[in-house]
């Protein structure tokens, strides 16, 4: 785990409860409320923004009121990822449409985004307002542009990928970076500057849950063993390894591509041709390439009093297994 100074835990924590304070009354809506938040989640957004935000100039409780809507947000998308994606695990537990309906995730994400905006209008800046309005509306592009993908059965490209990536995982992180500079009220050069930071490590968190769903035969993530495989999902791992195939094994990754049952043997064989040292090569040094960029806009950040926590944040990003 990265090393957090005690006050950045202590605010973390307070994230937590803030979130779960914000119950509604309704016993059904309060049931599945808690149920989701209980399951915590590393709250790697909403660590972003602290850290972003972080200024003696700003009441500390603003800093965590941004910081939950973030987490607001974030979580409202995973509740509706699950129900496209048919997902029987979140965080290491059942998800919401297995426990409950597809039809109780979905008012249930569409309750905590209402929620979210509820507590950006409280805020009352209109710029950090825009900011995570534009940012949730692009979130809900790369779904639609990745469900277009696998529908068609098309071959992703290498930017579409990218795309995809940036718009569903590096566009909060995005903002989360940037409203917090917002809302410290920095220039508006350190406010672009930890936009891209956070655009790069965002898309660098979500080649390393690629990487990770072909992981989960050798290491416990919380997830379904080759979750994005059995849905169809052509992601950075899968689609080096089918450029490095040769023509037999390109053939059976494709014919095996979407199946929700594969025999061990099939898994094995999938996760060695995953694993090849040119495949790993190529997925490691897109992952390197988006954690060196991020590298090099924090080091125009070096006297901003988050940078060493941000640093250990980048270090983690990559060895992380969850």
């Amino acid at each position: 785990m990265y090393q957090l100074k005690k006050s950045t835990e202590n605010e973390l924590n307070k994230v937590q409860s803030s979130i779960k304070k914000e119950l509604a009354t309704e016993k059904i809506i309060k049931e599945i409320y808690e149920y989701i938040f209980n399951a915590e989640g590393k709250k790697t957004r909403a660590l972003i923004c602290l850290l972003a935000s972080k200024s003696i100039d700003i009441t500390p409780s603003l800093r965590v009121d941004l910081a939950s809507i973030i987490e607001l947000l974030h979580t409202a998308t995973l509740v509706h990822d699950d129900v496209v994606d048919g997902s029987n695990l979140r965080r290491g537990v059942k998800s919401v449409n297995q426990v409950w309906t597809n039809s109780y995730s979905v008012l249930m994400g569409d309750f905590i985004y209402s929620k979210a905006f509820i507590l950006m209008v409280k805020l009352g800046i209109p710029s950090i307002l825009d900011e995570l309005a534009k940012a949730t509306n692009d979130i809900a592009k790369g779904e639609i542009i990745q469900l277009e993908l696998f529908e068609r059965n098309q071959f992703a490209e290498l930017q579409d990928l990218k795309k995809v990536s940036y718009l569903k995982t590096g566009r909060l992180f995005e903002a989360s970076a940037k409203t917090g500079a917002m809302l410290a009220k920095r220039s508006e050069k350190e406010i672009k500057t930890f936009g891209l930071l956070g655009k790069a490590l965002g898309i660098a968190f979500q080649i390393q849950d690629d990487i990770l769903d072909y992981e989960t035969l050798s290491v416990n993530t919380g997830k379904t063993s080759m979750k994005d495989f059995k849905e169809g999902k052509i992601t950075f791992p899968l689609y080096f390894a089918l450029q490095n195939s040769i023509k037999k094994d390109k053939r059976f990754i494709l014919e095996n591509l979407g199946k929700s049952k594969l025999s061990l043997k099939n898994q094995n064989k999938i996760y060695n041709l995953i694993h090849s040292s040119q495949t790993q090569q190529d997925i490691n040094n897109l992952l390197n390439g988006y954690l060196k960029e991020a590298q090099n806009h924090l080091k125009n950040l070096k006297n901003h009093p988050c940078h060493s926590e941000m640093l250990n944040l980048l270090t983690f990003s990559k060895i992380r297994k969850k």
